[in-house]
């Protein structure tokens, strides 16, 4: 009986695990099912967010876009025509002045004028005057600075609008013009200074002479005792400044202002050595300078001899003399060029007017601007102090530089006896 029992409840234990597994399996692919409906709901959902994201924000540039555009359509509405405004405004002071005034005003033609105006316009373009009466205003104050009730009259300002005129236009020029027209030359250039510079003064391997330019201070302005300051210059054979060094203490000697200027780091650094193929004589390591009797003589820096009683060394100072003439010649054209430099009222920014006139007066030079006579009526009257640095002495000169010297006054002495016969 107990047997009968126990084989009727067999397949009822099997049916009953058998049903048991299937439920198990039917919950967890309901379970599963759940979880990948939940699943891409959640990226549906992300995608959604997404779209509204890029949504918006393409809205919001939208919006920037047109308020910008109705921003400047309201700015161009407000301005006037650009014929008028360049022909009413920026030229009102300009449209009667003939070849003359241009020269006699701006120290330069009206096509340098509008090309100098060119190239500042981007430094000037702050609001007050057109960029054309700035530049007027500037260089009418350094062409002729006594004149200031007739640029008063002219451009109906006051005097501190002009001098703010000035120093913007100054600083423009520093900012945008000596890197194109005040550099140190390269490799290339120096050759090709040396042979203008034997061309037009017969001093071979030279590159430039040494000059210096006294600018004296106001009266109320003088620091220290100081009644000028001095502008340390190299000027090339054809008259153009290719390193200006501004502005020194009249009190400093001429080998210490050498011994701070650009040049002097040029030669240090050897960028005044010449190449294998430009040889002169046996001596010359360098293309070399001209200086006078107040600079330490080196072997890239000439100077004249000492109490010279050869005739042959006198002979190579008279030579050195003239060449070195090219760089008082160039001074003097800048200071009657821009007589601002005569006696500046002010010496707030004096380095960067100074800097700012050797650039345009390079600008000049390079462009073929004509040079009036009359102009030197000024200089002669109120020129610049000389110098009353020491005479530096040779004992501590470079032994090389001794040579050299000797032997390129031997190169002279040869050269006039060769032409003699």
């Amino acid at each position: 009986m107990a047997e009968n029992t126990n084989t009727s409840q067999r397949p009822v234990n099997a049916e009953s695990q058998l049903l048991l597994l299937m439920s198990l399996l039917m919950k967890r692919r309901g379970k599963t099912g759940l979880e990948e409906a939940w699943a891409r709901r959640e990226a549906e959902a992300r995608r959604r967010r997404r779209r509204k994201s890029r949504l918006r924000m393409y809205q919001q540039k939208s919006q920037q876009q047109i308020l910008m555009l109705l921003l400047l359509r309201a700015r161009e509405m407000r301005r006037p025509p650009l014929e008028s405004f360049t022909v009413h405004q920026h030229w009102s002071f300009l449209k009667d002045f003939g070849t003359c005034d241009w020269l006699d005003r701006f120290r330069m033609s009206k096509d340098t004028f509008v090309y100098l105006c060119d190239q500042l316009r981007s430094r000037l373009h702050r609001p007050g005057l057109a960029p054309e009466e700035k530049v007027g205003i500037a260089l009418c104050m350094l062409a002729c600075p006594n004149q200031s009730s007739l640029l008063y009259a002219r451009f109906g300002m006051r005097r501190k609008v002009m001098y703010k005129c000035l120093k913007e236009v100054c600083q423009a020029v520093v900012t945008v013009l000596k890197p194109m027209y005040l550099l140190p030359p390269d490799h290339f250039a120096l050759r090709e200074k040396a042979r203008i510079f034997n061309a037009r003064w017969g001093f071979p391997h030279c590159v430039g002479a040494i000059g210096t330019l006294h600018i004296p201070l106001p009266t109320q302005s003088e620091r220290d005792g100081e009644g000028s300051l001095v502008l340390h210059t190299v000027v090339d054979g054809q008259g153009l400044l290719w390193d200006v060094c501004a502005i020194f203490p009249e009190s400093m000697s001429s080998a210490s202002i050498l011994e701070n200027s650009v040049v002097w780091e040029l030669a240090q650094e050897g960028r005044l050595q010449r190449a294998p193929e430009d040889t002169f004589l046996s001596e010359a390591r360098n293309y070399f300078l001209l200086g006078d009797a107040s600079y330490p003589l080196q072997d890239w820096l000439l100077t004249p001899y000492p109490q010279s009683s050869r005739q042959s060394q006198v002979r190579f100072n008279l030579r050195l003399e003239r060449a070195r003439s090219v760089a008082e010649i160039a001074l003097l054209r800048l200071r009657a060029r821009w007589q601002y430099l005569l006696a500046p009222p002010d010496c707030t920014f004096l380095p960067t007017l100074a800097l700012a006139c050797c650039v345009l007066h390079n600008m000049c030079e390079t462009h073929g601007q004509s040079f009036d006579a009359h102009w030197l009526e000024g200089v002669e009257t109120g020129g610049s102090p000389i110098s009353t640095s020491p005479v530096c002495s040779t004992t501590s000169a470079d032994k090389h530089a001794e040579r050299l010297r000797n032997a390129i006054c031997g190169y002279f002495e040869k050269e006039g006896n060769s032409n003699l016969v």
